[in-house]
């Protein structure tokens, strides 16, 4: 039960003109070519779908009939799901999904989904927050057409572009000492109660951050998500360290909190974006030209804490 579309196309171009030399005109070979399909697709079923007379021409049998309209249904559903591809490659339509791990994709995630989707009613964007490790694998799954995540080691068949370095600062209380100041370094932090990020990757991180610096931190609490932190630490819980920074200054229960520089800077973290190369979706182009956009413009500074240029 193996045939081709092809073979198809030129049974039913001869069953419905009833002529194998019109059927041939119109599929635009050789008449042996139509015999030829109209005889495998017959071969195919196992069953009588024509009947030929010399001076008459072709004709469907009976159970011919019946099979015709399924048969011309695969057809017309082959050239609808080829036409959906094309517009795939050519027009901003269909689900852009995105599976993202950095803690601040908020911050600007959502401009270039307000961009994308506006006039572009046959778009629509699925952004699932989970870890590098299951990024990659949803990318190479199928599950995600694109990732941003902090780097690691990479995938194999992956494709990853630097989009911004970003070295970790430090976030206090608006009351605390170390607001005032220009610079802090990390081993002011010693005797500091310390509310930390616990999520892969960054926390292993912040691991070898300290050990490198010689520093025993007293960590008093933990959190899975960046506004908790922030949270935790504008009640005077502790400080933390974090890197990407939001607009705002205040927590969810708004408390104002501040960024200060470490100083010397730390090692960055990478925020890295991946793609498959063979996704040749407009859709999923647009998104990735917009977060180069978005980070090769001095814009994308407002993201880091640094200290000033004079030190």
């Amino acid at each position: 039960m193996d045939t081709s579309l092809k073979a198809l196309r030129y049974f039913m171009a001869a069953a419905n003109s009833g002529s194998i030399t019109d059927a041939s005109k119109q599929m635009n070979v050789v008449p042996s070519a139509v015999l030829a399909a109209v005889n495998q697709v017959e071969e195919a079923f196992g069953l009588q779908l024509t009947v030929r007379h010399r001076s008459k021409g072709i004709a469907p049998t009976s159970t011919g009939k019946l099979l015709m309209a399924r048969i011309q249904h695969l057809l017309d559903e082959y050239e609808a799901l080829m036409s959906q591809g094309a517009e795939m490659r050519t027009q901003l339509i269909g689900t852009l999904r995105v599976g993202y791990y950095a803690p601040v994709a908020p911050a600007f995630l959502p401009t270039i989904a307000r961009d994308l989707l506006t006039d572009n009613l046959r778009v629509d964007i699925k952004f699932i927050e989970c870890d590098t490790q299951r990024a990659q694998a949803g990318l190479l799954s199928g599950e995600f057409d694109v990732i941003l995540c902090v780097a690691e080691s990479g995938a194999l068949g992956v494709i990853y572009e630097t989009l911004i370095e970003v070295p970790p600062y430090l976030l206090v209380p608006e009351q605390h000492a170390f607001a005032s100041r220009t610079g802090v370094s990390l081993s002011d932090l010693n005797n500091e109660p310390m509310v930390l990020l616990d999520l892969p990757v960054i926390s292993d991180y912040y691991s070898r951050l300290f050990e490198a610096a010689d520093v025993a931190p007293h960590v008093a609490c933990t959190a899975t998500t960046l506004e908790m932190v922030r949270s935790l630490v504008g009640t005077g819980v502790g400080c933390s360290l974090l890197h990407m920074r939001p607009k705002t200054h205040e927590t969810y229960a708004g408390q104002k909190v501040v960024e200060v520089p470490l100083d010397p800077p730390a090692d960055p973290l990478k925020i890295v974006l991946g793609y498959l190369p063979d996704n040749p979706r407009r859709v999923v182009k647009y998104f990735i030209e917009s977060l180069r956009d978005l980070f090769s413009k001095e814009g994308a500074n407002r993201f880091l804490v640094t200290p000033p240029a004079d030190r």
